[in-house]
């Protein structure tokens, strides 16, 4: 790709100049090269995808330095919030998942999962079915009307595996169904294949 100059990149990426400006005198964004005239030029994919991170992180009230931090010690760790009322299941998927750059919270029904959703905005949720008080589907379908949060990956996990409990749930709203009990191998395909960009569930 090639250098250009920071106007360029600032139409790109929808942000002010001056944000990149300060971005890169904070060294969250290098320069790649400069003008004759001493203008900063940037190389654009790596600017973009810099820039994208930075959003990512901000939005979840990162701070500049904890941003720089975070960047600069081997990439951004996803969230998952475990929903499911068995502490066993989440602890698997934790051990599972503990080497893949993932950070876990767990929440044992409903209610306690929508204390969380708002001020933990996760990457992906794996959601039971079966649960006290307010059910995966209840769930599923609340987080699908909430614009805030709709957006977020939901993998229903369940040892529930019936037709009509599989497609009841991916009405609601859920990416994809996984049944209990599942193996190592079984979870990180499904997860893989719900992420369009495999930096979502990589290092």
């Amino acid at each position: 790709m090639p250098n250009v100059k920071i106007s360029e990149i600032s139409q790109k990426a929808k942000v002010l100049p001056s944000t990149i400006r300060h971005y890169t005198d904070l060294g969250l964004i290098e320069i790649s090269d400069r003008t004759e005239g001493g203008q900063r030029l940037y190389d654009e994919e790596k600017t973009l995808s810099q820039l994208a991170k930075i959003k990512h992180l901000s939005s979840r009230g990162y701070t500049l330095a904890q941003i720089k931090e975070t960047l600069t010690s081997g990439g951004i760790k996803k969230r998952i919030l475990i929903i499911d009322d068995d502490p066993d299941v989440a602890d698997l998927i934790k051990a599972i998942l503990t080497d893949e750059n993932w950070e876990f919270k767990h929440a044992t029904d409903g209610f306690e999962a929508g204390k969380i959703l708002l001020d933990y905005l996760p990457d992906l949720i794996t959601l039971d079915l079966v649960m006290p008080g307010m059910d995966g589907f209840k769930v599923c379908q609340n987080i699908r009307k909430d614009s805030r949060i709709k957006n977020i990956k939901i993998l229903s996990i369940t040892a529930y595996d019936t037709p009509e409990y599989r497609q009841k749930i991916l009405n609601a709203g859920a990416d994809d169904y996984l049944p209990k009990p599942f193996t190592p191998e079984e979870l990180r395909t499904k997860i893989n294949s719900m992420f369009k960009n495999p930096e979502l569930v990589t290092k």
